[in-house]
């Protein structure tokens, strides 16, 4: 995929919402910007009028300090060093007088201003001037915004004069009120098309000689400098940089920068801006992993990093035993999943793809590309609905109800259960989106692991997480048999019909489990006989069940006659499905042994409620 293209193919979709305030994914504001802007955090609002003279001054409200401006090409990559925003900028740049109040001198303060007074200057003198800029033209060559601040009591100083908190609160936005405040156009400069428009027009009027895009092919005036702020209003890191002129960064293949690469300056700047928009729109950040799904007429789209519940927003509990006996389309939180899915293909155009786009920060300075891909909007839906389908079966939700759900939990549930380790987020991330966009395999040591830690339910203090953890495993399990082309179909129900060893004996061990479960005081709290040689039975099964099925004697005796028959007979029905030589084979059990529990568990517990068996606590 060319995610340059899919990029620029976006931005001009989207036109008509350039400049436009837009909800983000935290309901915040975000704005697809125009090319050679950029959006600040404004922390003071200077009004002005027309003429350059002082109305008043307040603090930008954090709700409303989200400011486009325009940036020049060396101010909107600037990182250190001096380099002058046009319009707005931090005090430092805009008023010559900054040291007089400035606790700490800033050094570079006479160069900020000066080049401030340079860029304001040539915009507001060429023929894309407009009558805002050369209000803040007049404005700020009289040389005393910080003293109209402290007029306005925006600012206090201290005895000696100066100011504590301007550098923390320095950056000023301007709103120029006059007759043409009254028209279509707001008198907020950052709220100002006609504004932007004509910086857009003094930009291009300056631009450089063409050369070749090494991005499009095509013969445009190209930019070395890149933006930055991509992932977030905090991000410094860079997509394309080659500012490393000592290091190796271009030596040895290239004599300097230019011949490493260029970039079409007003391209970069609608690929960049694009992206900014798409990832505050909709994208997700995984441990500084950032990943974002769209749709290319910007349908809405399930995340493939999101849950089944997610997903469909089930909240009920599944189904009862006799409508999942039905299958997957029929049972009612599948049917709910596969409905929301339906939903999402009604309203995506036929010839519509689906772009993920996953970026990664190496260092602070450099943003790598780590996934690029686009298929068709339709195939993507049926690889999500396949990995949950596959993968099927029931799940606690970790919302405080803690609801039931059928399909699989987000990639974040799966990280933290398997390894419970923010910093391994974007590896397990990285890992499954194969898996789940593409329907690649399912890595087999993430089975394993899974399988390892659900067969130990000692290691968890939370009975609840343990049964999530139970859940994943099973899911990673049946999963992995669909792949190797398992001629048996693993539902939700009992596999009454498998003669597979491993599910055979943890059936057993789920009706051990049941049989000591049943005689439980009210809000006894203790792990089963079972449940504590799990992994032990795991190892060496014929061995381990032997201890297990001594031990359930005195339990047998605690349950009324019928129920101890019941359970017996059940014990009798799966060894016989055992042949001699398998049940003897004490060799260790693979990961089916954990379906076979987790099936035969579930079918007890929905026989006994069937039955009216009132027990004495929640199951």
């Amino acid at each position: 995929m060319n995610w340059v293209r899919e990029l620029l193919d976006l931005y001009d979709r989207q036109r008509s919402l350039v400049g436009k305030p837009d909800k983000g994914r935290f309901g915040e504001t975000v704005v697809l910007l125009p090319p050679f802007h950029t959006t600040v955090k404004a922390h003071i609002t200077v009004r002005i009028t027309e003429n350059g003279e002082f109305i008043g001054a307040l603090k930008a409200a954090k709700d409303d300090a989200l400011t486009v401006i325009p940036v020049s090409e060396e101010s909107a990559a600037r990182t250190s060093g001096t380099a002058a925003h046009p319009l707005c900028d931090n005090l430092a740049y805009i008023d010559g007088r900054y040291n007089d109040f400035a606790p700490v001198p800033d050094k570079n303060a006479n160069e900020k201003h000066r080049q401030y007074l340079e860029g304001i200057k040539a915009w507001a003198e060429s023929e894309f001037s407009h009558e805002k800029v050369r209000a803040v033209y007049k404005y700020v060559l009289r040389e005393h915004t910080i003293e109209d601040l402290l007029s306005a009591g925006v600012f206090e100083a201290d005895e000696n004069g100066r100011i504590p908190e301007i550098k923390q609160l320095s950056f000023v936005r301007f709103s120029v009120e006059g007759e043409f405040g009254q028209s279509s156009q707001r008198p907020e400069c950052w709220l100002d098309d006609e504004l932007r428009d004509a910086y857009v027009g003094f930009v291009k009027s300056r631009s450089g000689k063409p050369e070749l895009s090494y991005l499009t092919g095509e013969v445009v005036p190209v930019s070395y400098l890149q933006p930055k702020k991509i992932r977030n209003e905090g991000d410094n890191a860079k997509l394309i940089s080659a500012n490393d002129d000592s290091g190796f960064t271009y030596r040895g293949r290239f004599a300097s920068k230019e011949e490493a690469f260029a970039v079409g300056y007003e391209e970069s700047q609608n690929i960049h801006n694009a992206l900014k928009w798409i990832i505050r729109r909709q994208g997700k950040n995984y441990g500084g992993l950032t990943v974002v799904v769209w749709e290319s007429d910007l349908a809405s789209v399930p995340d493939y990093n999101d849950s089944a519940d997610d997903i469909s927003e089930a909240a009920a509990l599944f189904a009862d035993d006799e409508d999942e006996e039905k299958g997957w389309t029929n049972s009612a939180a599948a049917a709910k999943f596969i409905s929301a899915i339906d939903g999402y293909r009604s309203k995506m155009q036929y010839s519509s793809s689906v772009v993920i786009m996953a970026v990664n920060a190496a260092t602070p300075g450099r943003l790598s590309v780590v996934e690029a891909a686009s298929l068709p909007g339709t195939e993507y839906l049926d690889n999500i609905e396949r990995w949950h389908k596959d993968c099927g079966l029931i799940h606690i939700s970790r919302a405080k109800d803690k609801h039931k759900y059928y399909g699989m939990p987000s990639v974040k549930d799966i990280a933290d259960m398997l390894y419970g380790d923010d910093k391994l987020l974007p590896t397990v991330c990285n890992r499954l989106r194969p898996c789940i966009v593409f329907g690649k395999p399912l890595p087999l040591d993430m089975v394993r692991t899974a399988v390892r830690k659900a067969s130990s339910p000692l290691s968890y203090a939370d009975k609840i997480e343990w049964e999530r953890m139970l859940s994943l495993a099973c899911s990673m399990v049946k999963k992995k048999e669909i792949e190797n082309g398992s001629k048996e179909e693993w539902k939700v129900s009992l596999n009454t019909e498998s003669k597979n060893r491993s599910y055979l004996f943890g059936r057993l061990l789920a009706v051990a489990d049941r049989v000591e479960y049943r005689t439980f005081e009210p809000n006894e709290e203790r792990q089963t006989n079972a449940r504590r040689y799990m992994n032990a039975f795991s190892l060496k099964p014929f061995r381990t069940w032997k201890i297990i099925a001594e031990r359930m004697e005195p339990y047998y005796q605690k349950l009324n006659k019928n129920e101890a028959l019941k359970y017996k007979h059940l014990i009798e029905e799966i060894c016989e499905s055992l042949d001699e030589n398998n049940f003897a084979d004490d060799t260790p059990l693979d990961g089916l042994y954990l379906l076979g529990f987790y099936h035969q568990a579930y079918d007890l517990r929905a026989k006994t409620k069937n039955n009216n068996e009132e027990e004495s606590h929640n199951d």
